[in-house]
């Protein structure tokens, strides 16, 4: 008989995934669902914290880079818009989350995680070291950065849940 794995999200037999998590997780979420989605509503376009949201498309030519962001930022926003509108619905509303609502809440999440990581200057040199500096407490930046981290344990939770969904693990059959 085969285990159902336990966390915040449980792939189920029909596809869905079942939300396991306490109330006041779920309007943490709603919360920063919103201040993101405040975020992209209201940003200048070359705003520094959005840098990781909306990554240069053209490293080595500026004025390829300007263009395209010009022409895709609009879309870009409105796919992440319409994601958390969805995402924050389930959330605060219910308790499964369809195949397609999963990828908008991994979206979701993601970004919300990239935002307070900019905001925090987390590296990926500080990848490694990301929750020593959560042990201080009279740091000023403290419950970020444990805000961070876990958000980084929810992703990796829905990640996994995601692929409990893709036969073998997304791995190709081994040959014979």
């Amino acid at each position: 008989m085969r285990r159902r794995a336990s966390g915040p999200f449980q792939l189920q037999a029909d596809g869905s995934y079942r939300i396991n998590l306490p109330p006041d997780v779920r309007e943490l979420m709603v919360h920063l669902f919103g201040e993101l989605r405040d975020v992209l509503m209201q940003a200048n376009t070359s705003d520094p914290a959005l840098r990781r949201l909306f990554p240069a498309a053209y490293h080595d030519d500026p004025e390829r880079d300007a263009e395209y962001q010009e022409l895709m930022r609009s879309e870009l926003v409105a796919s992440r818009l319409t994601a958390i509108s969805r995402v924050t619905e389930v959330v605060s509303d219910g308790d499964r989350l369809e195949a397609g609502d999963m990828d908008l809440l991994l979206q979701s999440l993601n970004a919300v995680r990239l935002l307070l990581g900019t905001m925090l200057d987390v590296s990926e040199d500080d990848i490694d070291d990301a929750d020593k500096s959560t042990d201080d407490p009279d740091d000023p930046v403290a419950a970020q950065a444990h805000l961070y981290s876990y958000l980084g344990w929810l992703l990796e939770a829905a990640v996994a849940a995601a692929m409990a969904a893709v036969p073998n693990g997304g791995n190709p059959p081994k040959p014979r």
